[in-house]
């Protein structure tokens, strides 16, 4: 899943790229150019020849799991119950995140708390998009005796 990308427009302003494609082009022939691809195929190449065929060969080449059709039972959408039951199986003891909500508030909150959460969680599995906020943690070394190294 992607974070901060959305294919919403009215969440996001399109940059330079969007509104200037000439741009993108240009950077694209410079980047290639500074990492010496114009050097392929010419008698003074410092390029190993037949391994660069080998490689650009394997990147166009599709990969096995993209022919793969996906679970059906994994692309399901999330129901209610769903969520429902899994707040309850939470572990209880652990540390909170950024937002400071504990897992036994989440455990402990009411139908319309839950509506809200799977409301929430709809969202995110239509846009295929969370908060890059959600990815970070609360991480702090606990001493527990012996040498601090």
């Amino acid at each position: 899943m992607r974070t901060n990308i959305s294919a919403d427009k009215r969440m996001w302003t399109e940059g330079d790229l969007h509104q200037k494609p000439q741009i993108g082009k240009e950077s694209w022939h410079q980047h290639r150019y500074h990492l010496g691809h114009d050097l392929r195929k010419h008698p003074l190449s410092p390029w190993d020849e037949s391994k660069a065929n080998r490689v650009t060969q394997t990147l166009n080449s599709p990969h096995a799991s993209d022919s793969q059709i996906p679970d059906p039972e994994l692309n399901k959408t999330p129901t209610r119950e769903e969520v429902k039951v899994m707040r309850k199986h939470l572990p209880s003891d652990k540390a909170v995140g950024p937002d400071g909500i504990t897992n036994r508030i989440l455990q402990a909150i009411g139908e319309q708390a839950i509506d809200m959460i799977y409301l929430c969680m709809l969202i995110i599995w239509e846009v295929e998009t969370y908060l890059g906020a959600w990815a970070s943690a609360l991480m702090q070394p606990i001493y527990k005796g012996g040498g601090k190294d």
